[in-house]
């Protein structure tokens, strides 16, 4: 169960752990010297994406694809993080992108992420009421003792929300990790699609997923701002392990991954508004671009989750009557 929060958020929001790291010129790498390449080395290379490319073996996994009338859509699901050796992915990925004449993300991180004044104004709590008030002794001193590990004083939050105090938590987490949100798979397509001049439609908003998380009731915010401080120890090594699924395609666990999500006791409310209306939100707007038929091909990429977990965007579409293929 705490690696299932970890997952969700890795998986669902894309803005969050780009906001939470804010380092843009994190995701620029140094520059270093490098031998130049001989004819046996790049032949070597050649031979080795030749072989990934036969296999279907290579990184990553998630992507489906639906047909309608003369238009392709490509539906890759993605992770908010990774590592600078994850790329590139496997061939059947890469061919899918480059095939695009239009991407669809979660939202354009590139352009779209709004200024930390404006986050702030979602984190706020209303005036008179203090974190502090809203959680238990226990609570907040296993809050307290986390963040003084950090180098923190914990009562500079106390106008926050919960919400926003496990987003820290989570880029504490980023921080201790070998994993990285500037080198989120997001990132890396947008990067490529601004690079390659194509179009870029964003399927929400980063001012919609600011206001999924704030507009929880105090209640739910509460319960997974717990679940997260008891699985703070192991966050950092589960993190490495969802990246590590991730890379390998392993779809199983990315479908179970919520199956137990109320039994921790989280208000329904939770994965209603992280997950399912979303899902159902973003399936309509495909479903219209589908029945548009431009005839142009379309490379949607957004978290995993919203393809693996119920209701999801391939269920959705798939009761609208397409069908969907499992390419990778």
């Amino acid at each position: 169960m705490k690696k299932l929060l970890l997952a969700l958020f890795t998986l669902l929001l894309a803005g969050v752990l780009t906001a939470c790291s804010g380092d843009e010129d994190a995701s620029e790498p140094e520059e270093t010297a490098e031998e130049p390449a001989t004819e046996e080395d790049e032949a070597g290379a050649d031979e080795v994406e030749e072989e990934e490319a036969e296999s279907g073996e290579g990184k990553g996994g998630f992507l489906w694809k639906v047909e309608s009338g003369d238009t392709e859509m490509y539906l890759q699901g993605t992770i908010h993080l990774g590592t600078d050796d994850f790329y590139p992915l496997d061939p059947a990925i890469e061919e899918a992108f480059d095939s695009a004449d239009v991407v669809l993300p979660e939202f354009n991180l590139l352009e779209e992420m709004p200024a930390q004044e404006e986050v702030l104004e979602y984190a706020m709590l209303e005036e008179g009421t203090t974190l502090e008030d809203e959680l238990s002794d226990e609570t907040y001193e296993g809050l307290a003792s986390i963040f003084e590990e950090n180098g923190l004083d914990l009562e500079t939050m106390n106008e926050f929300q919960p919400w926003f105090v496990e987003m820290m938590l989570l880029e504490f987490t980023t921080m201790s990790s070998d994993v990285d949100p500037q080198e989120a798979v997001d990132l890396y397509f947008l990067e490529k699609a601004t690079e390659d001049e194509k179009e870029i439609v964003s399927l929400e908003s980063a001012e919609e997923q600011f206001e999924v998380l704030s507009g929880y009731s105090m209640e739910t915010q509460v319960q997974t701002l717990e679940l997260a401080i008891d699985g703070y120890e192991e966050a950092p090594e589960e993190m490495e392990e969802l990246a590590e699924a991730w890379l390998e395609g392993d779809i199983e666990a990315m479908e179970t991954m919520s199956d137990d999500y109320g039994e921790a006791g989280i208000n329904a409310e939770y994965m209603e508004e992280l997950n399912d209306n979303r899902n159902i939100d973003m399936a309509n707007s495909l479903d219209d671009i589908l029945q548009e038929d431009s005839g142009q091909v379309y490379f949607v990429f957004v978290g995993t989750a919203h393809f693996t977990v119920e209701p999801s965007i391939i269920t959705e579409l798939e009761d609208k009557g397409y069908e969907v293929e499992h390419v990778y």
